[in-house]
Protein backbone atom coordinates (compact mmCIF):
# COMPACT_ATOMS: atom_id res chain seq x y z
CA UNK A 1 0.00 0.00 0.00
CA UNK A 2 1.23 3.22 -1.23
CA UNK A 3 1.75 6.30 1.49
CA UNK A 4 -1.11 8.83 1.72
CA UNK A 5 0.12 11.43 -0.61
CA UNK A 6 -3.01 13.85 0.06
CA UNK A 7 -3.91 13.45 -3.78
CA UNK A 8 -6.21 11.45 -3.87
CA UNK A 9 -10.00 12.68 -5.03
CA UNK A 10 -12.08 14.43 -2.36
CA UNK A 11 -15.92 14.91 -3.39
CA UNK A 12 -16.77 18.56 -2.44
CA UNK A 13 -20.06 19.31 -4.62
CA UNK A 14 -22.87 17.77 -6.57
CA UNK A 15 -24.76 20.27 -8.57
CA UNK A 16 -25.99 21.93 -11.69
CA UNK A 17 -22.91 22.37 -14.45
CA UNK A 18 -23.63 26.29 -14.12
CA UNK A 19 -22.80 26.01 -10.28
CA UNK A 20 -20.29 23.27 -10.76
CA UNK A 21 -18.51 25.49 -13.71
CA UNK A 22 -19.23 28.79 -11.00
CA UNK A 23 -17.66 26.54 -8.31
CA UNK A 24 -14.53 25.11 -9.82
CA UNK A 25 -13.94 28.85 -10.96
CA UNK A 26 -14.15 29.66 -8.01
CA UNK A 27 -11.43 27.06 -6.51
CA UNK A 28 -9.21 27.99 -9.31
CA UNK A 29 -9.35 31.73 -7.89
CA UNK A 30 -8.26 30.37 -4.65
CA UNK A 31 -5.45 28.11 -6.36
CA UNK A 32 -7.24 24.68 -5.76
CA UNK A 33 -7.23 22.40 -8.31
CA UNK A 34 -10.38 20.56 -9.01
CA UNK A 35 -11.88 18.41 -11.57
CA UNK A 36 -15.36 18.18 -12.71
CA UNK A 37 -17.54 15.07 -13.61
CA UNK A 38 -20.88 14.29 -15.10
CA UNK A 39 -22.62 12.07 -12.12
CA UNK A 40 -25.63 11.22 -14.41
CA UNK A 41 -24.00 9.38 -17.17
CA UNK A 42 -23.30 6.09 -17.75
CA UNK A 43 -22.59 4.02 -20.95
CA UNK A 44 -25.34 2.55 -21.71
CA UNK A 45 -27.28 6.03 -21.72
CA UNK A 46 -28.55 6.64 -25.70
CA UNK A 47 -29.52 9.87 -25.02
CA UNK A 48 -27.53 12.58 -23.54
CA UNK A 49 -29.21 14.30 -20.35
CA UNK A 50 -28.22 18.20 -19.70
CA UNK A 51 -29.97 18.76 -16.81
CA UNK A 52 -28.04 15.53 -15.11
CA UNK A 53 -26.12 16.73 -11.63
CA UNK A 54 -21.66 17.72 -11.95
CA UNK A 55 -19.68 16.56 -8.75
CA UNK A 56 -16.65 18.06 -8.34
CA UNK A 57 -13.47 17.00 -7.18
CA UNK A 58 -10.31 18.32 -5.31
CA UNK A 59 -7.22 16.59 -4.29
CA UNK A 60 -7.73 15.43 -0.24
CA UNK A 61 -5.24 17.71 0.80
CA UNK A 62 -6.95 20.69 -0.33
CA UNK A 63 -10.56 19.30 1.13
CA UNK A 64 -10.58 21.57 4.12
CA UNK A 65 -9.98 24.78 2.53
CA UNK A 66 -11.96 23.76 -0.47
CA UNK A 67 -15.23 23.00 2.00
CA UNK A 68 -14.85 26.13 3.17
CA UNK A 69 -15.14 27.69 -0.18
CA UNK A 70 -18.23 25.79 -0.41
CA UNK A 71 -20.19 26.60 2.40
CA UNK A 72 -19.53 30.00 1.51
CA UNK A 73 -20.49 29.93 -2.10
CA UNK A 74 -23.83 28.21 -0.81
CA UNK A 75 -25.08 30.63 1.48
CA UNK A 76 -24.21 33.36 -1.17
CA UNK A 77 -26.65 31.07 -3.94
CA UNK A 78 -29.37 31.48 -1.04
CA UNK A 79 -29.29 35.42 -0.81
Amino acid sequence: MEPENGLSPYEVFEGTAWEAGLLKSILDDNEIESILRNASFAPWNLFPVRSGSVKVFVAAKDAEYARLLVEEFYKNMKE
